[in-house]
């Protein structure tokens, strides 16, 4: 079951096509396994093979996939703030949690305008190089933080959060102002505005946040979207605190 689940895991955004070589060298299996172990996923639908002999996920992960997304208590409630979030600001907006050294989508509305960003439902982003991110770790637990130290900090955009001081101070000030900004740390020229969401037991689990191309988003125009960012938030806050623990 375990090495199941590991093949399932070494697919990616990156890389969503692989062959049986790529999945043992990977996992460090023998080739006579990872064909046996595929040939299970491939008969349940977790696994699909493409006509040149290798693999992708499946179609039965996304129907599974579907399910926990509207089991989510946290979409449920926030899918509303943001579709308003979104249209008040004319960017793309996201609902997300942390998941390891990552944050996870779990919602997102995309952006009427031309210029779009390249983000989905189920991508990760590194913590430390987004609004979200810095949202989460900044209101979560020290543990969360040495998680995201110890993968490491690589460097996306010219602006990316490098160092653990740097990370600490930022953290500090998201802390200071309840939002944070992200500006050419996650992409180059793309401008981000996070604020946490808390539960009914005040833990922050998710983060909602503003995202467009700088051209739109100047640093010193941003107060608008802040205030709107910050008012979403509170009213998804709000939302889970009537609900029962999700």
């Amino acid at each position: 079951m375990r090495r199941a689940l590991a093949i399932l895991c070494v697919f990616s955004f990156a890389d969503p096509i692989l062959g049986v070589s790529e999945i043992g060298r990977r996992l460090e299996l023998p080739k006579t396994t990872v064909h046996r172990l595929l040939a299970t996923l491939v008969a349940e639908g977790f696994i699909e093979r493409t006509e040149g002999g290798r693999y992708h996920l499946g179609l039965k992960l996304y129907e599974i996939g579907q399910q926990a997304v509207q089991n989510h208590g946290l979409r449920q409630i926030g899918h509303g703030p943001l579709e308003r979030l979104r249209n008040e600001t004319g960017e793309t907006a996201h609902l997300a949690i942390l998941s390891g050294s990552d944050v996870l989508y779990v919602d997102r509305l995309e952006s009427p305008q031309l210029m779009k960003l390249m983000t989905s439902v189920g991508r990760r982003r590194a913590a430390h190089a987004t609004s979200t991110g810095k949202c989460l770790l900044a209101f979560g637990t020290p543990h969360d933080v040495d998680v995201v130290l110890a993968t490491g900090l690589p460097r996306l955009a010219p602006r990316t959060i490098a160092t653990k001081s740097a990370l600490k101070q930022s953290l500090a000030e998201t802390r200071k102002n309840g939002y944070a900004v992200s500006l050419n740390e996650s992409a180059p020229e793309v401008v981000s505005v996070g604020a946490p969401i808390f539960d009914r037991n005040g833990a922050c689990v998710a983060a909602v946040s503003v995202a467009g191309p700088a051209l739109r988003m100047p640093p010193d125009s941003l107060d608008r979207t802040i205030r709107l960012v910050v008012r979403t938030a509170a009213e998804i806050s709000a939302g889970l605190a009537k609900e029962p623990r999700w």
